[in-house]
């Protein structure tokens, strides 16, 4: 039997490619055929990717596909003609409102993922979320039969060897504070950057912001960022660009805290991360932020930078309190254990193979 998988835009090293490929591999050794299609992917995944258009003539009416959605695209027509039982995985959608100002083409994108959503429920056998949050939008937008699939991390790939030269351009005994994620609006990497100022100014002078993400498409948006740099007096903020996978590694393993500023997170993988490498995190609660962090972590409610500030400061002085904390993520944790989410993912495939 086959169960296939169909995506916009296969992306090498992002959350919902790296899901993609462990959602295959998970399917594969409980003996289904499997293969991805995409309508656009990174070079990179060349060997690891077929054609959308190939679908037409691989799905049979006791066939599964499954149709990863976080944007609109051409691919959401195919799946509504297709003659097969279907899966859909909401990754949710960022508010278009978001990017009026610096990326109108994405703010169009994400208005019309948001608008053409409710089109595919009577289409859908099944519709999963990657945390409650999205689960009820999923619910709100019309899908009868839902549930929740979290995001597979692969624990053991992070476990590889970082980059050494990367880390010793950190390794200078500032305190390092970390925020992983592409550079745009609802990140809100301005707050990030006032709550860096208030510690800087108040508390540790030695301290260094990283801000770990590609820019590109936003460059109005970074630009203003560095004005907001400039006119705070802010010093020793990085911001990386895209780094490579052990580069990446090599931030998680040299920082000394994860900061969090989002106002809009369907998941947030880089929180779960940070719990793997035993960084505290600081995150601002907001949409499916508490559910990830799954009772690990410190989350305000309220952006009150100086006090934000002064926590982070706390938690960097105090070895009690740090040592509390770190227990907790590492409890937080077990939620994400690969081998329980693919449990969950088999239990669901098998639910709408006997449909």
């Amino acid at each position: 039997m086959k169960v296939h998988q169909m995506l916009p835009t296969f992306s090498y090293g992002d959350a919902i490619g790296n899901h993609t490929l462990a959602i295959r591999e998970a399917l594969r050794r409980a003996g289904y055929s499997s293969e991805i299609f995409a309508y656009n992917h990174d070079p990179r995944l060349a060997g690891q990717v077929r054609y959308f258009a190939e679908l037409e003539e691989e799905m049979g009416p006791d066939d599964i596909l499954i149709y990863h959605y976080s944007l609109s695209s051409p691919l959401s027509l195919l799946y509504m003609e297709l003659k097969c039982k279907k899966i859909l995985i909401y990754h949710n959608i960022t508010p278009h409102r978001f990017f009026y100002d610096t990326n109108l083409a994405l703010a169009k994108e994400c208005y019309m993922g948001r608008r053409f959503l409710p089109d595919l429920a009577p289409y859908t056998h099944l519709a999963l979320g990657d945390s409650s949050y999205n689960e009820a939008e999923l619910k709100e937008t019309g899908f009868k039969n839902t549930g929740v699939l979290p995001i597979i991390i692969d624990f053991e790939r992070l476990s590889s060897p970082p980059s050494p030269s990367f880390a010793r351009a950190f390794a200078d005994g500032k305190k390092n504070l970390l925020f992983v994620g592409r550079v745009i609006n609802n990140k809100k990497f301005e707050d990030l950057i006032k709550v860096f100022y208030y510690y800087q100014r108040y508390f540790n002078p030695e301290s260094r912001l990283i801000l770990a993400g590609n820019y590109s498409g936003f460059e109005r948006y970074y630009m203003a960022l560095w004005d907001l740099v400039g006119k705070l007096g802010v010093k020793n903020v990085v911001f990386t660009g895209h780094v490579s996978f052990r580069e990446l590694l090599s931030l998680y393993r040299t920082a000394d805290l994860f900061l969090c500023m989002s106002e809009h997170e369907g998941f947030c993988v880089p929180l779960v991360e940070a719990f793997f490498f035993e960084l505290p995190v600081i995150a601002y609660k907001c949409c499916a932020v508490e559910e990830t962090a799954n009772g690990g972590g410190i989350l305000f409610e309220k952006k009150d930078f100086p006090l934000i500030a002064a926590t982070v400061h706390r938690v960097l002085s105090d070895g009690e309190l740090r040592k509390e904390l770190l227990a907790r993520q590492k409890k937080a944790l077990e939620r994400y254990e690969k081998g329980r989410i693919e449990r969950i993912l088999l239990n669901f495939v098998r639910q709408v193979e006997k449909l």
